[in-house]
């Protein structure tokens, strides 16, 4: 089991969230603990992070929150 924040995880990985701050915006987006993600793309210079939510939709997530979600594999 190896544990990684978000925004240094693996792309084209499946990971489950372990952690995420809790806040009603993540909630509301699907982001809280249990949930299944792939990381798609993260873009440079600091840019966000391209997620596949539960094989049912994308999303992208900033740098600086995507650093407060800690995954596992």
């Amino acid at each position: 089991m190896i544990i990684t924040n978000l925004y240094k995880a693996k792309k084209n990985t499946i990971y489950q969230i372990v952690s995420a701050p809790d806040t009603g915006g993540l909630k509301s987006l699907g982001l809280k603990i249990g949930t299944r993600i792939e990381i798609r793309n993260r873009y440079i210079f600091g840019g966000p992070v391209l997620l596949k939510v539960e094989d049912v939709y994308y999303l992208a997530l900033g740098k600086a929150l995507a650093e407060h979600i800690q995954v596992m594999v």
